[in-house]
């Protein structure tokens, strides 16, 4: 039987990398995009190093991927503090990463998606149904990626592709908090692991086909965070 073909973006660190390596368990054949691939994930298909933001490299090197059963974008930029102090960059930066690429990759493999009855899995946030000083432009940002794909749901419903949002909390092991001042506590309870989320997709993924999970939030039981010292 011929493996199901899956595309992950942000596949080189933390949710994306935990979610390209359960689905190389799952018999997926996995094409990851990211930055630079850590040493020995020598389950993908292909490795694809590039900035997600490169929309047009990012086309060009998924061209020749001739059957996708599976979207998973999860690459993410975040930068906090109070909104005035957001730079132009930043907010770009943001802006491309989190909502632009997803949207764009995600129109162009469309077709191929209908054709295999496929999935589109987009990683937001909890930010994205909340109000969210110090972090405005990020949940922002988040916010229109669920609405996104709430909408874009109910447009290929019909077609047999199903769209997810997966909505993390506090997730410990990713990139996000690079440019934050503080970080998830390390106390038990008050934090997420990328497998944590790995393992919600891989439950939504091995549901009956005609059973849709549109929207789901995976959070620790406690909400603690610590400050960078």
């Amino acid at each position: 039987m011929e493996l199901k073909t899956a595309i992950v973006t942000g596949a080189s660190s933390g949710i994306g990398l935990a979610t390209s390596k359960m689905l190389s368990e799952e018999g997926y054949k996995v094409y990851g995009i990211g930055r630079v691939f850590p040493e020995g994930c020598d389950f993908f298909e292909k490795r694809i190093s590039l900035d997600i933001r490169d929309t047009d490299i990012l086309l060009e090197k998924i061209s020749d991927i001739k059957s996708v059963d599976l979207l998973v974008n999860g690459a993410g930029s975040a930068y906090y503090g109070l909104a005035e102090f957001n730079t132009p960059e930043q907010i770009k930066e943001m802006c491309r990463t989190d909502l632009e690429a997803p949207m764009i990759l995600t129109s162009a493999l469309l077709p191929k998606l209908k054709d295999t009855k496929g999935m589109v899995i987009n990683i937001a946030s909890v930010t994205s149904t909340r109000i969210n000083t110090h972090g405005a432009v990020y949940g922002a940002l988040k916010a229109g990626l669920r609405s996104y794909s709430r909408s874009l749901y109910e447009e290929v419903r019909k077609t047999g592709v199903r769209v997810v949002t997966v909505c993390p909390d506090l997730t410990l092991g990713t990139k996000l908090y690079r440019n934050a001042d503080f970080t998830p506590s390390d106390e038990e309870g008050c934090y997420l692991v990328p497998e944590d989320v790995a393992l919600c997709i891989k439950n939504i993924i091995n549901m009956r086909e005609g059973c849709a999970v549109t929207e789901v939030e995976v959070r620790p039981q406690f909400n603690r965070i610590a400050k960078k010292k």
